[in-house]
């Protein structure tokens, strides 16, 4: 206490605990405090790791490079990064099973209780509890006295900061990876942080270690150890259909483990999948309780991705739902199957190129979806389990909309894509209109057409006869989707070489379309062109030149539009048979000029006048360039529909004939000479 001469005033600096007395003119006071009270204690947060449950396969390397940098005394960082249920934490569990071994103190932080968490690690390593209280509400003071305590540990330690999936939590105002926050390099330990971003922007120079799927013999392995069986009849074809991720492994085999008499093997388990992997979660739920449930089934690990990602990027969710129906079975989708004007609307109403770039990204950085090249373009993939777990979460029929516009913008294009997304996305809206939908039946009619240009023959002709059947009788025979369904039998029956039978199923569309939608509409003129084309086929080409020039005047020489297009390739076609080789060159020359610029160089159809340009030349002798031009062709469909497609045989055969013409005409020159 102080006073000051000549006031009247008395002053107190620093901390008074108890009474404080307060007078004038009193020259010797004496003050008892009271005892100072206990620091509250501190926050209940658990250091212990996890333990994993049975042996950790298939990580092996990767546990002893961590092992091995944690040894040597690493001057960085360590972050394993991934999907949500490929394993991280157990790898980060079973690494901390050896540091124990090996006598180092292990602390386990997990999410939401960082700060805590952290300041309990100083105490335990000998900080003051009063001094943890003191610096509990300063975050940046409260950082440095837990590395001061860290740094300075008698012993080594491994800490590991475990599904540190927003990454703020470690810093709020610097990346993590400029370690002035919670994550740093420490002389006294190894620190290990797992989480879902994989943006090495975010996390540098930490050394990040990518989590994939297992490979499949440690998949087995990792299925049959959860289910406590040495073996177990379709172990195998178990752990493929769950994508050989681990979380789903372990899932698998606590329900085989459990419920033996529903299923005997892992065979049995793999039928109740069937009809979609979201029962594994309806099996799986009764024994996976507790705060972070949602962490340990399927639905929820990759729910809480999405909802980790929708709070950065609004425009993510519905983007990974559309990706999810457009790629499934990893299949990739290039990004110019992604157009701005035809994604933006429902969900998407607003996207832009910007903001589709950041969606992309988002998730790409949360592992919901990975970058690649395909085909020589740049492809999204999105993992099998994945997608089929986005796609059962999808409840907005707004979505299945963009999906179907994005399918029908670049139709014919993809046809491996087309053939699997129809498939998919006919699921997609049975579940959510019914299996008798206008808009499920034409899913299911594309799909089946896709699967014919994959497949020809007449595998599809039933089906698709059935289906337009089934339209006629939901819709009625002049509904607009039930003449689609019923062009698309008209399709399948040319594709099986059913010419006559085609004729007459495309002259009743005709028929109705003329009726219902006009002479002149789109959907109309292409039934029209069909008749043409089997009249064609009939040998009948006069009358088949005077339908085919109808379409293409209807158009008014609009070279947009893909029915326009294909009349002039046809009537360059006729021109060829009868031998003027020129107009015929120049019909296909344009086609291929028009269709590269609307569908692209690789589009199917831009091949198939390059095809027809290569007959023009083999029709008028010059074989060189008509081999050259066969063997492009060839490669091309072979890249796109495979080597042993009907249509990539055709090219290679056209090839070799004309190249056995070129060397039999030198040959021939020789002898002479």
């Amino acid at each position: 206490m102080d006073s000051s001469p000549g006031t009247h005033a008395n002053t107190v600096s620093g901390d008074v605990y108890g009474r404080l007395l307060q007078a004038r003119d009193i020259h010797s006071v004496t003050i008892n405090a009271g005892e100072r009270p206990a620091p509250p204690p501190g926050a209940d947060v658990v250091l212990d790791p996890p333990r994993p449950a049975t042996a950790v396969r298939g990580r092996e390397e990767l546990v002893g490079a961590l092992l091995a940098e944690m040894r040597a005394g690493a001057a960085v960082p360590h972050v394993l990064t991934g999907p949500g249920g490929f394993g991280k934490t157990t790898v980060a569990a079973e690494l901390a099973v050896r540091a124990r071994a090996e006598g180092r103190t292990v602390f386990w932080v997990r999410p939401d209780s960082v700060a805590a968490s952290m300041i309990e690690v100083a105490v335990e390593l000998g900080g003051s509890r009063r001094e943890a209280e003191e610096v509990r509400t300063t975050r940046h003071l409260a950082m440095r006295w837990v590395w001061r305590h860290l740094d300075g540990a008698p012993r080594p330690w491994l800490l590991v900061i475990d599904n540190a999936d927003r990454p703020e939590e470690l810093d709020p105002g610097n990346r993590p990876g400029d370690q002035l926050g919670w994550m740093r390099a420490s002389p006294g330990g190894f620190v290990v942080v797992t989480t879902r971003v994989d943006d090495p922007a975010q996390w540098a120079p930490a050394r990040i270690h990518r989590v994939e799927a297992l490979e499949s013999g440690a998949a087995v392995s990792a299925l049959t150890d959860h289910a406590a069986l040495e073996g177990t009849a379709g172990a195998g074809e178990l752990a493929e259909r769950l994508g050989r991720v681990p979380l789903a492994l372990s899932l698998a085999g606590r329900i085989l483990a459990t419920h033996r008499v529903l299923f005997p093997d892992a065979r049995a388990l793999l039928a109740h999948l069937e009809e979609g992997v979201d029962r594994l979660d309806e099996l799986a739920a009764p024994f996976v309780t507790g705060p972070d449930a949602d962490r340990r089934l399927l639905s929820g690990v990759w729910d809480l991705s999405l909802r980790l990602v929708a709070e950065r990027e609004p425009y993510a969710e519905p983007l990974s739902q559309v990706l999810a129906v457009l790629g499934p079975n990893a299949v990739p989708v290039p990004l110019r199957r992604l157009p701005v004007a035809v994604l933006a609307a429902g969900p998407l109403e607003g996207l832009d190129v910007v903001g589709l770039a950041r969606a992309v990204n988002a998730l790409l950085v949360h592992g919901l979806v990975t970058l690649g090249e395909h085909g020589g373009e740049t492809a999204l993939r999105m993992h099998p389990l994945v997608a089929e777990t986005i796609r059962a979460g999808i409840a907005d029929g707004a979505v299945a909309d963009i999906a179907l516009g994005l399918l029908e913008h670049q139709g014919g294009h993809d046809l491996s894509l087309e053939s699997a997304a129809f498939h998919e996305l006919w699921d997609v809206l049975v579940r959510l209109h019914g299996p008798e939908h206008p808009a499920a039946l034409v899913a299911l009619a594309h799909g089946l057409r896709m699967h014919m240009r994959l497949n020809p023959g007449d595998e599809a002709v039933p089906p698709l006869e059935e289906l337009a059947r089934q339209a006629a009788g939901l819709l009625g025979a002049t509904h607009p989707d039930t003449l689609l369904i019923r062009h698309f039998h008209g399709d399948a029956l040319r594709a099986a070489q059913r010419i006559e039978d085609a004729e007459e199923v495309y002259r009743s569309v005709l028929g109705d379309r003329e009726a219902v939608l006009g002479p002149r509409h789109p959907a109309t003129l292409s039934t029209r062109h069909q008749v043409a084309l089997q009249v064609l086929l009939r040998g009948d080409r006069d009358t088949a030149e005077r339908e085919f020039l109808a379409v293409w005047e209807a158009y008014a020489g609009d070279e947009t539009d893909r029915t326009a297009i294909t009349a002039l390739e046809n009537l360059s076609y006729i021109r060829m048979l009868r031998g003027d080789f020129d107009a015929a060159e120049q019909g296909f020359a344009r086609v291929r000029a028009a269709r590269a610029g609307t569908l692209g160089e690789r589009h199917p159809h831009t091949i198939d006048a390059d095809y027809y340009l290569a007959r023009n030349a083999a029709e008028r002798g010059d074989h060189a360039r008509a081999a050259a031009l066969f063997d492009a062709v060839a490669a091309a469909r072979a890249g796109i529909m495979g080597g042993e497609h009907p249509q990539t045989l055709l090219a290679k055969e056209h090839a070799a004939r004309a190249r056995e013409t070129v060397n039999n005409r030198r040959g021939g020159r020789t002898r002479s000479e």
